[in-house]
C-alpha cells in the first residue's frame, strides 16, 4: 500500500547589510528574525540563509554572488517556492535590476517575498507591483542621496584643510594647527 507523501513548500532566504558597521548593530538577527516569521506564515521551511554585507547600489547587482547562488539553488531544487528577504532595500536598491531578479526568480517558479511588508506589497496586481517600484525608487533615491552628502561634505572638509581620511600607518601628528 502506497503513502502519500505530502510535498514540503522550502524557501531560501538573504538578510543583507550594506556595511560592515551595520552588522555591529544588530541588523542581520533582526532580519533573520523577520524572514523564518514570513516562512512560517507562508508555511514554508526555509533550507538555506544567505548572509552578510553586501553592497547591492544600482548597477552592482547583476554580479552579486549571493543572487547568483540564490538562483541556482532555485534551477537545481524546483520545490523551492519562495525568495524571502527582510525589505525591499534589504533586497536591493536599484529601479530596474529588482524587477529584472524578481522575473529571474519567478522563471524559476519561485516567488520573492518581502518578510516586513503587507500581502498587498507581495502580491502580483498592479498595485503591488507599484509599491515595489517605488520601493526601489525610494532605496535608489536614498543611495544618490547619501553619496552626495558624502562627497559634498569631504569637499568642504578638504577645502577647510582638514583631511577627512584615515591617516596612513606611520603617521605622526605635526605641531601646527590649520583649524
Amino acid at each position: 500500500r502506497k503513502t502519500k507523501m505530502s510535498k514540503r513548500v522550502l524557501a531560501i532566504a538573504n538578510c543583507r547589510v550594506s556595511s560592515d558597521e551595520q552588522l555591529l548593530n544588530g541588523s542581520l538577527p533582526r532580519q533573520k528574525l523577520s524572514v523564518e516569521s514570513a516562512a512560517e506564515e507562508l508555511g514554508a521551511e526555509i533550507i538555506h540563509f544567505w548572509s552578510g554585507s553586501v553592497s547591492s547600489k544600482a548597477g552592482t547587482n547583476v554580479s552579486r554572488k549571493d543572487l547568483k547562488e540564490m538562483l541556482e539553488m532555485c534551477k537545481s531544487n524546483k520545490s523551492i517556492k519562495y525568495a524571502i528577504f527582510d525589505e525591499y532595500d534589504r533586497y536591493m536598491r536599484s529601479i530596474n535590476e529588482g524587477p529584472y531578479f524578481e522575473v529571474l526568480f519567478h522563471m524559476q517558479g519561485v516567488k520573492v517575498w518581502y518578510a516586513s511588508e503587507s500581502d498587498a506589497f507581495n502580491g502580483d496586481d498592479a498595485m503591488a507591483k507599484f509599491m515595489r517600484v517605488m520601493s526601489a525608487f525610494k532605496a535608489e533615491g536614498s543611495n544618490e542621496e547619501r553619496q552626495r552628502k558624502s562627497i559634498s561634505g569631504h569637499t568642504t572638509a578638504l577645502k577647510a584643510g582638514k583631511y577627512t581620511f584615515h591617516p596612513k600607518a606611520g603617521y605622526m601628528r605635526g605641531s601646527v594647527s590649520y583649524t
